[in-house]
This record gives structure tokens, C-alpha cells and sequence, in this order.
């Protein structure tokens, strides 16, 4: 395990910053769990040590996933209640998008 729940945590609300913008509310934010094998779906099939941090969606009352990687404390990507995958870029200013 390369990061704690503690760094992932405050990883995660800069990343859901950038994205939900006005919408986000650290309260939202569950819970995160680490997996050292976690067969990731992006790059899709990929085995990788991840955390997966739980969002939740109170207009809809749903969880949503923000899953980053262990190896370089990056998010790979969110997934939403529908299991709609999103992949998230970082732009040379280190917003997420």
C-alpha cells in the first residue's frame, strides 16, 4: 500500500472539487476501501493495487465510485449509479476534468 485512506481522502475532494464544481459537498463523501487486486475497468481488465472512494448522490440516493490507483495516487476514473464510466484527464494546471 503506497497511500493512506487519510492521503486518498484528501486527494478524492480536490478531484470532486474540479469536477462537481458548486455541487460538492465533503459530507457526500462515504468511505474509501483499498484492494490490492482489484480488476480494474480502465485500462479495462487491468489488475492493480486500488482505492475506491464511495460517493453519495443525494438527489437520487445512489453511490458513485471515484477508484484511484495506489501506484501513483491518481483517479482512474468514476463511476455512477448506472455504472456510466467516466474517465477523468488533468490539465497542465493539475485541474481534474
Amino acid at each position: 500500500m503506497n497511500y493512506t485512506e487519510e492521503q486518498i481522502f484528501i486527494r478524492a475532494k480536490k478531484v470532486l472539487k474540479d469536477l462537481q464544481q458548486q455541487y460538492f459537498k465533503e459530507e457526500n463523501i462515504e468511505k474509501a476501501w483499498f484492494n490490492d487486486k482489484d480488476e480494474v475497468a480502465r485500462p479495462r481488465g487491468t489488475i492493480m493495487p486500488t482505492w475506491t472512494i464511495a460517493v453519495n448522490e443525494p438527489i437520487f440516493e445512489t453511490s458513485e465510485f471515484l477508484i484511484f490507483s495506489d501506484d501513483t495516487g491518481e483517479p482512474l476514473y468514476y463511476q455512477n449509479a448506472n455504472m456510466i464510466i467516466h474517465e477523468i484527464q488533468k490539465d497542465d494546471n493539475g485541474n481534474y476534468y
